[in-house]
């Protein structure tokens, strides 16, 4: 089994690096490297499927050609962040929406204007009575 992994694994990872190398603009927004649904993006899937098998039948730290499985899933992971093909994670979208909506408020109200609030007037007040 080791010898056909070795003859599928690395001739796989070279032909996507190297399409990678080839064809980048250097841009890792979403989409805006290469196509979605495109040629390396089905590569990229293809791969990470096969790492997904892998992983499955020998476990997630198993050594698959003399390289440990979480560096082949490190590769793959940085490759498809740099090419551009994860989108962007919904929370961080949110993050960043409600991070402008604040400064929008911040710069639409003058906090310069308010009146100091004397926090000590309060400390008197008994509220067990």
């Amino acid at each position: 089994m080791p010898k056909a992994i070795k003859q599928t694994v690395t001739p796989m990872w070279l032909e996507i690096k190297e399409m990678f190398k080839e064809n980048t603009n250097g841009s890792d927004k979403y989409g805006s490297n290469f196509q979605i649904g495109g040629e390396l993006d089905t590569k990229c899937h293809e791969f990470i499927d096969l790492m997904g098998e892998l992983t499955h039948e020998f476990g997630g730290y198993c050594t698959i050609e003399d390289i440990e499985m979480n560096l082949w899933k490190e590769r793959i992971w940085s490759l498809v962040e740099n090419a551009g093909l994860l989108p962007e994670i919904a929370w961080r979208d949110d993050k960043e929406k409600d991070r402008l909506e604040e400064e929008i408020i911040e710069e639409e109200y003058d906090f310069s204007e308010e009146e100091p609030i004397d926090l000590d007037s309060n400390k008197h007040i008994n509220i067990f009575e």
